[in-house]
């Protein structure tokens, strides 16, 4: 599973299967440590020419063609939208780089400056030097909804009378993971663990209730669960995201720039890391997650159930910098990192999260392992999904994957990669997940962990100006439509 699989030291053969049933090597042997050098610390500004100018953007402000953002200036009144005629204008400069120019509108002649981010963008009267602020929204973004159903919710057969032929069919084919006469023997590597097959069997449930309209993926992970559930907390203090139900894998928008989708990240393979580390290139693990596609997966090379319940075993490395990085890279005022990252950890340590890779303490069961459920839109999958062989090359015999996931086929036996692009994570009608932790503690306090370290982001983040300049540079200088600099949360 890319970054966070369990490899024997010599690859095996695609189609090779272990035998659960037989004594198996641990997840630990070979395991390829994540050193999470993913997490790039850039502090470069993020300024909306730097969102603008990407080639698939770009192209509609030098013509007629519709725009894709807003640009809003803030009158007495409250935030107001510009004209079609200004917004394309200070898009075009925008577009090629440009963050101080003039432009003229309504008779008058006007300065623009989006060249502080720490300050957003100005407007200036060039005549009488009076300055208003300045902001972009990207256009007619669905707001995040919330679960229409929380988990062990009702029957979905419930709304089948509405459900369109293709979603009865999917419904009618079951629970992914138990499609196609799969077996369920590799769920024996769980017995004498209660705490295991009961997150299992709340997995088989969610499958159950959202197989009609969704894919699912699962995603193992260990030591960066602390990084996941940093950017949870933050997306659910900017953005509404709904971390009570799982952690966030990528929040930096602006890092997803040169690869918007699946198909741009299959070209990126194949050109650039196909001969240079594979899914192991830093560049590679910025957007995308190894997963397998099967609860009861048997390969190749990882079972879900076994890699699990087994744990991870871990050099000795530090990686306090990386934590202290990914805070500033979220907008917390650098004179504070030091302190929350402290006290993070510190809270990790009460709630029974591992942070021995941060300088804190192992978790009391040995078993740091975590394990994502990932439910994606059908209708989603091919723009943000492929099949993969071990390592990241394209399966072409599962391509297009949708079709795959789609059909009545056991998912057991093959490998993917998810872009993990933020803009859909965050958005609960897009994709939904759900999390479960091998640590009983640390499972049953996580919620509880969330809103402290919430509460801690929030009070941190609680200024309307700086949430919303942390807002516009995680989200890559541009904002959701539907955005305001107050606490999103009470609209999750």
């Amino acid at each position: 599973m890319g970054c966070f699989e369990s490899r024997t030291s010599v690859p095996e053969a695609a189609g090779k299967v272990h035998d659960v049933g037989r004594a198996v090597p641990k997840p630990t042997e070979g395991v390829m440590d994540d050193d999470l050098d993913w997490i790039t610390g850039d502090k470069s500004p993020v300024t909306p020419a730097r969102a603008l100018a990407t080639s698939e953007r770009n192209a509609g402000y030098l013509a007629d063609a519709p725009l894709d953002v807003v640009v809003q200036i803030e009158l007495e009144g409250g935030w107001r939208d510009c004209s079609t005629e200004e917004t394309r204008a200070i898009c075009q400069h925008l577009a090629k780089g440009e963050t101080a120019f003039q432009i003229h509108a309504r008779g008058q002649n006007y300065y623009i400056d989006f060249s502080r981010p720490d300050e957003g963008g100005i407007q200036a009267n060039v005549s009488t030097g009076k300055k208003r602020k300045l902001r972009i929204l990207d256009k007619e973004e669905d707001e995040p909804v919330a679960e229409e159903d929380g988990v062990g919710s009702a029957d979905p057969s419930s709304a089948s009378a509405a459900a369109s032929p293709e979603v009865s069919l999917q419904r009618s084919y079951g629970p992914q993971s138990k499609r196609g006469g799969a077996s369920m023997h590799p769920y024996r590597v769980l017995e004498g663990n209660d705490h295991a097959k009961k997150c299992f069997a709340q997995f088989e449930a969610n499958e159950a209730r959202l197989c009609g309209e969704w894919a699912v993926f699962y995603h193992s992970y260990s030591f960066a669960a602390l990084i996941y559930e940093v950017h949870a907390a933050v997306g659910s203090v900017l953005f509404r995201f709904r971390s009570q139900y799982a952690t966030l894998p990528r929040i930096l928008v602006h890092e997803f720039k040169e690869t918007p989708d699946a198909a741009t990240l299959k070209k990126r393979f194949n050109e650039e890391f196909a001969t240079n580390k594979r899914d192991h290139h830093p560049d590679f693990r910025r957007v995308g997650l190894s997963v397998m596609c099967s609860l009861a997966s048997t390969g190749p090379e990882a079972c879900v159930a076994m890699v699990f319940i087994a744990g991870y075993s871990c050099k000795d490395l530090s990686f306090r910098g990386v934590l202290e990085n990914l805070l500033e890279s979220c907008y917390v005022p650098k004179a504070k990192v030091r302190k929350l990252a402290d006290e993070i950890i510190a809270m990790s340590e009460k709630h029974g999260l591992d942070v021995s890779q941060f300088g804190g303490k192992a978790c009391h069961s040995g078993k740091p392992g975590h394990l994502m459920q990932l439910f994606i839109k059908r209708h989603l999958v091919d723009k943000l999904v492929y099949a993969a062989k071990p390592y990241g090359p394209v399966d072409d015999e599962r391509m297009p994957i949708s079709k795959w996931m789609d059909s009545n086929s056991s998912t057991q036996i093959g490998q993917a990669r998810v872009l993990a692009h933020p803009k859909y994570f965050m958005q609960a009608n897009c994709v939904r997940m759900f999390v479960a932790s091998a640590d009983p503690t640390f499972h049953r306090n996580r919620q509880e962990f969330q809103n402290e370290l919430i509460q801690k982001l929030s009070l941190i983040l609680g200024e309307p100006s700086l949430r919303e300049r942390a807002a516009t540079g995680i989200y890559g200088g541009t904002l959701p439509s539907w955005w305001t600099a107050e606490d999103q949360r009470k609209h999750a």
